[in-house]
C-alpha cells in the first residue's frame, strides 16, 4: 500500500511539527505526541490574552470550549455536542462511567486480560459494592466478539475494552462487540485513547454508550485534556461521582444551594475548565480536519506495515503485534529472540535522537502521520544494530 500523500504534501504536513527538522525521529505517539506548531500557536494565543489583554477572557473562552465541543461531537459522529463533557484525562471519564452507574450486588462487567489499567482500576473499585468483574483471557494478544460473548451471563451490565490495545496495536471490532451489546441489551464503554486521532470511531454506529479519550496521544493535543461521550441512555442510568458549583442550572444564582442537578453529562465539568488544553485540543483536531482524517489513518497504516514487515524478515526478532493488517493500528511491538536490556536500548537510542518505548520486554514503535519511511529506517536500523 503506497503513502497517500505526495512528497510535497508530506514536506508541507511536516513544517508544522519543528521537531522534525533537526534530525529528531519520534516513533513514541502511543505515549504522548509532540505539539505542531499550529497547538502551540493557539496556546501562546491563550497566554498572551491571560497574560496581556483583556486577562478576563471568559467569554471567549466559553466561545472556544462549545466550538472544541462541536468539533468533537462532529468527528466520533455523536449527534449532539450536548453529549461531549470535558474532563482531565482517561481516567476521570472511565471513573466517572464506572462511579455513577447503579450497581446491585451481584452485577457483573466483562473486562479483558490486556487492558491497561486505565480501564480496570476504576471498575476494581466496585468490588467492595459486590460488582464481578469477569476478564476475557486474550488469544494472541486479540479478542473477538465471539470471545467476550462466551463470558456474557444473566449479571452482565456493562462491557468495557480499549479501541486499540497498548501493547500490541490489537484493534477491536468495535461495530461487532456493539451488536453483541444491543443485542443483549448491555453497556458498551470504550477506551479510545489510543485510537482517537490515529482513526475516527463512530459512536453511533458502533453503538457505543461511553467513550473516555485523552489527548495527549494520538490527538496530539496537551496534557491533562480529555472528554467523555455519554449515549442518551447510559445518561439516565448514571448519578455524579463528583459535584462542584457549575453543577447546577442556575449557577450564578450563588446562595440558592438547593437547586436542581444539571443531566449528568453537563453535571461532570464541576468547575473552571482547562481552557488551555481546550485551545489545544481545538487547534490539534482543526488540523487534522484540514488534512483529512481517512488520510492520517490511511498513512499510519502505510507506516506500520512498513516496520512490520521489516521486523517480520529479520529472524532474531518476533513480533507480538498481529499479522492481520486490519486487526492492528499504529502501533507495532516486537521482543527480541535473546536477552536483552530493552530499556538501556531505548536509552541509547535517544542519545542518537531516536525515541521508542519499551513496555513489557518488548519494544514498541508507534509512528503518526508526519514520520516518513527514511525516519522508520534510521530507528530500524539502530535497532538492529543493538540487536
Amino acid at each position: 500500500m503506497p503513502s497517500p500523500f505526495q512528497q510535497s504534501e508530506i514536506e508541507a504536513i511536516r513544517r508544522n511539527f519543528p521537531h522534525t527538522q533537526d534530525g529528531q525521529v519520534y516513533l513514541n505517539h502511543a505515549a504522548i505526541s509532540p505539539l505542531s506548531l499550529s497547538v502551540k500557536q493557539a496556546l501562546n494565543k491563550f497566554i498572551d490574552e491571560r497574560h496581556l489583554s483583556p486577562i478576563e477572557n471568559m467569554e471567549s473562552s466559553m466561545e472556544l470550549t462549545e466550538e472544541t465541543r462541536r468539533l468533537i461531537s462532529s468527528y466520533i459522529n455523536s449527534g449532539s455536542s450536548e453529549q461531549i463533557t470535558f474532563t482531565g484525562n482517561t481516567s476521570d471519564a472511565v471513573t466517572a462511567v464506572a462511579g455513577g452507574f447503579n450497581w446491585q450486588s451481584g452485577d457483573e462487567v466483562i473486562l479483558n486480560t490486556m487492558e491497561f489499567p486505565t480501564n480496570v482500576q476504576p471498575f476494581r473499585m466496585l468490588e467492595s459494592k459486590g460488582v464481578n468483574i469477569r476478564y476475557v483471557p486474550h488469544q494472541n494478544h486479540q479478542i473477538s466478539a465471539e470471545n467476550i460473548a462466551e463470558y456474557i451471563t444473566p449479571e452482565t451490565k456493562m462491557i468495557s475494552i480499549s479501541a486499540v490495545q497498548f501493547l500490541g496495536g490489537f484493534m477491536a471490532d468495535l461495530k461487532a462487540i456493539g451488536a453483541l451489546c444491543k443485542e443483549h441489551d448491555l453497556f458498551f464503554v470504550v477506551d479510545g485513547i489510543q485510537a482517537l486521532g490515529a482513526t475516527q470511531i463512530d459512536v453511533q454506529g458502533a453503538n457505543i454508550d461511553a467513550l473516555a479519550v485523552g489527548s495527549h496521544k494520538w490527538m496530539m493535543a496537551p496534557m491533562g485534556m480529555g472528554f467523555l461521550y455519554l449515549s442518551k441512555k447510559l445518561s439516565r442510568e448514571l448519578t455524579p461521582f463528583k459535584t462542584g458549583w457549575l453543577s447546577v442550572e442556575e449557577p450564578w444564582d450563588l446562595f440558592n444551594y438547593q437547586q436542581k442537578w444539571l443531566p449528568v453529562n453537563q453535571h461532570l465539568e464541576i468547575g473552571t475548565p482547562n481552557v488551555l488544553g481546550i485551545a489545544g485540543l481545538s487547534a490539534s483536531l482543526k488540523t487534522m480536519m484540514d488534512v483529512g482524517p481517512a488520510l492520517i489513518t490511511e498513512q499510519i497504516r502505510y507506516l506500520t506495515d512498513y516496520i512490520y514487515d521489516r521486523f517480520n524478515d529479520n529472524k532474531a526478532i518476533t513480533l507480538l503485534t498481529t499479522a492481520d493488517k486490519k486487526n492492528r493500528l499504529g502501533i507495532i511491538t516486537c521482543s527480541i529472540n535473546r536477552n536483552i536490556d530493552y530499556d538501556a536500548v531505548v536509552t541509547d537510542l535517544k542519545s542518537q535522537r531516536i525515541t521508542i518505548s519499551s513496555r513489557e520486554s518488548c519494544f514498541r514503535l508507534s509512528p503518526h502521520y508526519y514520520n516518513t519511511i527514511e525516519e522508520l529506517d534510521t530507528a530500524i536500523e539502530a535497532i538492529f544494530y543493538q540487536i
